[in-house]
């Protein structure tokens, strides 16, 4: 909400519940915050045409598994169930040369999903074991590279989402042999999916594309590097800000700390 001197001065929740509040910090992406949540008419033109305008492509999709066993993977020779160093970290699964890595990448510059993607597999469960029942594992796939509108196909089609996820499993099956068959159930998240449920302007992890033009100085876009915004007492505070994404927590810490040294100053 913004008044009539163009500061903010609260949110309004999508069940009419009023929060007032002469700070603002948004965790949302840039699109989502100034194209949909800010209301008409109160941005800069420049900067207005700047934000509609950056790339917020992405080609990523994740798929969260239950399998009753851990993979088994052939290069280390183990055969016992128990979990070991091979399940922890992050696992990568896939191209082995650079020339095919950018096959895979390719393939999604030409709106087809990977034929032989690149997979990175956690598996919490070697940590923490109360995520889920005795003997059995959560693993996480993330996948690259997945166009957002496919040419071949649609992800909206059961039978398309279906054969890319089976391409996945098969592909760690090359891996560690049996383990599509300690699959118990999965969920895939496509990019419409990741946009549509968690709010990714068309799926980007990273609240927006990380290339050398929206990076430093640049991120947001240019002349809004410092978490402030053109809207008084409105803070950017998430990945689509300095220094990006990453899992750094670093554009909130430095957000937070704008806004302090705003609330002295007022």
């Amino acid at each position: 909400m913004i008044e009539d001197t163009g500061r903010v001065h609260g949110v309004m929740l999508a069940d009419g519940t009023i929060l007032h509040s002469s700070f603002v910090l948004s965790n949302a992406t840039p699109f989502k915050t100034f194209m949909d949540l800010v209301p008409d008419d109160v941005l800069p033109h420049d900067f207005h045409n700047a934000i509609k305008c950056s790339d917020y492509r992405s080609a990523t999709t994740k798929i969260n598994l239950a399998v009753d066993r851990l993979p088994q993977f052939q290069c280390c020779n183990i055969s016992h169930p128990d979990a070991g160093p091979q399940h922890s970290g992050t696992i990568h699964i896939g191209p082995e040369s650079m020339e095919e890595m950018h096959i895979a990448a390719q393939d999604a510059e030409n709106g087809l999903p990977s034929r032989r993607p690149i997979i990175e597999m956690t598996i919490p469960t070697v940590f923490d074991k109360t995520i889920s029942p005795s003997g059995k594992h959560v693993i996480g796939l993330f996948i690259q590279y997945t166009p957002y509108k496919p040419s071949d196909g649609s992800w909206e089609n059961p039978a398309y989402r279906e054969s890319f996820a089976q391409r996945c499993f098969s592909m760690i099956d090359e891996y560690a042999p049996g383990f599509s068959s300690s699959i118990i159930g999965y969920d895939m998240l496509t990019p419409p999916d990741l946009e549509r449920e968690i709010g990714l302007t068309g799926g980007n992890i990273f609240h927006g594309s990380m290339g050398l033009d929206s990076l430093f100085l640049m991120r947001p876009v240019k002349g809004w590097s410092n978490y402030r915004t053109p809207v008084e007492g409105l803070y950017l505070c998430g990945s689509g800000a300095h220094p990006g994404g990453g899992v750094m927590g670093a554009p909130g810490r430095n957000a937070a700390h704008v806004v302090i040294e705003d609330l002295k100053k007022s």
